[in-house]
C-alpha cells in the first residue's frame, strides 16, 4: 500500500491528539498509509521536502517560500485565520513590564522562535533595524525556543523580557497568535502587551512535493479547499488552529517571494 509522509513543524508542548486525528482522517481520505515526519527545527522541515523524505508538509511562510523557490514543492492551500491569509509579527512583553517603546530596548533578554521563522525572527529583526534599533545593544541575551507557544510561555514566565510572535489586528486591539499555549482564541492584550509590530506576513501553508501523484494531490486539495470529506478538513483546521483554507493566490505568492529578500 502507498505511504504518504506528512511533515510537521515544531509546535511546542501540544499533545498528539490532533496529529493522530489528522493521520487517521488523511489515511481514510487518501486510501493509503500516512506517516508523520516531525521536524526538529524549521531547517529540517525544508530539508525533508528537498530530500524527498516528505510528501506533504505544513510549512511556515519563510520555509514555504524557500521550498517553492527551490522547485521541490508546490503550494497546495493557504491557512486562513480571522478571515485573512496574512498577519503581523509583534514584539511582546508582560503588561507590567517597563518596556513600552523602542527606546526601552536596551540590554534585554529576548525569545525568538527559529532563525527560519518569519514572524518569530527574520521579519521582526529586519523591521526593528529599519526603525533604527541597534540589535546588538537592544538584546543582551537571545534564545531560540522553537515555537510561538514557547515564546509566549518564556515571556509570561519571566524567562525573557520580550519575545517575537505573530498576531492579528482586531477592532479592540491586537490578538496574539493562536497557539497550543494560547488556545484557539489566542491571547488577549491583557496577558501580553505589544511593544512593536511589522508586516504583513503571508500565512503558513500546506505544500506538496513535486513528485506526489496527481491523484493524491487532487484528493488533498479537495479535502482542504472543498471540505470533502469534512473529517479531513476539520482535522487539518484543528492542527493549524485555522478557520479554513484558501487556494494560493498571486498576492500570497508575491508576499512569499518578498520574504526571501527580508
Amino acid at each position: 500500500m502507498t505511504t504518504v509522509r506528512f511533515g510537521l513543524i515544531p509546535r511546542g508542548a501540544e499533545g498528539d491528539a490532533r496529529e493522530r486525528e489528522l493521520v487517521a482522517a488523511l489515511s481514510e481520505t487518501l486510501s493509503c498509509n500516512v506517516e508523520l515526519h516531525r521536524a526538529a527545527d524549521y531547517r529540517v522541515a525544508l530539508a525533508g521536502l528537498e530530500q524527498g523524505l516528505v510528501d506533504v508538509a505544513w510549512l511556515p511562510p519563510l520555509v514555504g517560500a524557500r521550498a517553492i523557490r527551490s522547485g521541490c514543492a508546490d503550494p497546495l492551500a493557504v491557512v486562513v485565520r480571522y478571515g485573512d491569509i496574512s498577519y503581523v509579527t509583534t514584539l511582546v512583553t508582560r503588561p507590567e513590564s517597563p518596556v513600552r517603546a523602542l527606546e526601552d530596548l536596551r540590554g534585554l533578554r529576548v525569545a525568538w522562535v527559529d532563525r527560519e521563522s518569519a514572524s518569530g525572527y527574520a521579519v521582526l529583526r529586519a523591521a526593528l533595524a529599519r526603525a533604527g534599533v541597534r540589535l546588538t545593544e537592544a538584546f543582551s541575551e537571545e534564545i531560540f525556543v522553537r515555537s510561538h507557544a514557547n515564546v509566549a510561555r518564556a515571556v509570561l514566565d519571566g524567562v525573557v523580557d520580550v519575545g517575537a510572535t505573530c498576531a492579528h489586528a482586531e477592532d479592540d486591539g491586537m490578538r496574539i497568535a493562536r497557539s497550543p499555549f494560547a488556545g484557539d482564541a489566542g491571547l488577549p492584550g491583557t496577558e501580553l502587551r505589544v511593544v512593536f509590530e511589522a508586516g504583513p506576513i503571508p500565512s503558513d501553508l500546506f505544500a506538496v512535493h513535486r513528485a506526489l501523484s496527481p491523484r493524491l494531490r487532487a484528493l488533498l486539495q479537495r479535502a482542504l479547499l472543498q471540505r470533502i470529506p469534512e473529517r479531513a478538513h476539520a482535522a487539518a483546521c484543528a492542527l493549524c488552529h485555522a478557520d479554513a483554507f484558501a487556494p494560493p493566490t498571486a498576492e500570497h505568492r508575491r508576499m512569499l517571494d518578498a520574504l526571501l529578500y527580508t
